[in-house]
């Protein structure tokens, strides 16, 4: 796979400076990623360095809230790809669900080329015939960066509407966008 990248790839020292940053206590919240979701990871060919971030940044609550966002548990990632059909939706389409903004829409990494993004909950959710990546808005930045960003940036888009707004997407997820 040849990987697009214009920004670092994941971005740990990022990351580590936003939980910092969050005051999670990462010694104390960190749990050792269960080889079931590595070998996921690996199964859908993740890249390395990918791997490495989630075996690093792998905690012992279901979500951990940074900034304007949270970042779901890495030993969820096996049990969602079973059971849960919009994590499979989106990882068909080379999106990995990895968190949320606080009013539901989804954070996910382009595993294409590593960029974070912002994902239309409610068109995700109401439009499954849909192509999700239609309603995903590009951030420009690594997942670690994104989670760093929203903590350090003034105006830095809490949702997928800002982030539209803030980069200038073409989709801003109004109604008006759908004709």
């Amino acid at each position: 796979m040849v990987i697009k990248q214009s920004v670092p790839l994941m971005d740990s020292e990022k990351m580590r400076h936003a939980l910092v940053a969050a005051n999670l206590d990462v010694k104390r919240r960190a749990e050792p990623l269960r080889n079931e979701n590595l070998l996921l990871l690996q199964r859908i060919g993740v890249e390395p360095e990918a791997q490495q971030f989630f075996a690093e940044f792998s905690f012992d609550e279901e979500e951990v809230e940074i900034g304007s966002f949270t970042y779901q548990q890495a030993n969820c990632l096996k049990k969602n790809h079973d059971w849960e059909d919009d994590f499979q939706r989106a990882l068909q389409t080379n999106l990995l669900l990895v968190g949320s903004a606080l009013n539901g829409d989804l954070v996910v990494l382009d595993l294409i080329d590593y960029q974070a993004g912002i994902l239309f909950h409610d068109h995700f959710w109401e439009n499954e015939d849909e192509e999700p990546r239609k309603y995903l808005i590009k951030m420009q930045c690594s997942l670690g960066e994104l989670y760093w960003n929203s903590l350090n940036l003034k105006d830095y888009p809490i949702d997928a509407y800002e982030a539209a707004a803030y980069t200038g997407s073409a989709f801003t997820g109004y109604a008006e966008d759908e004709d």
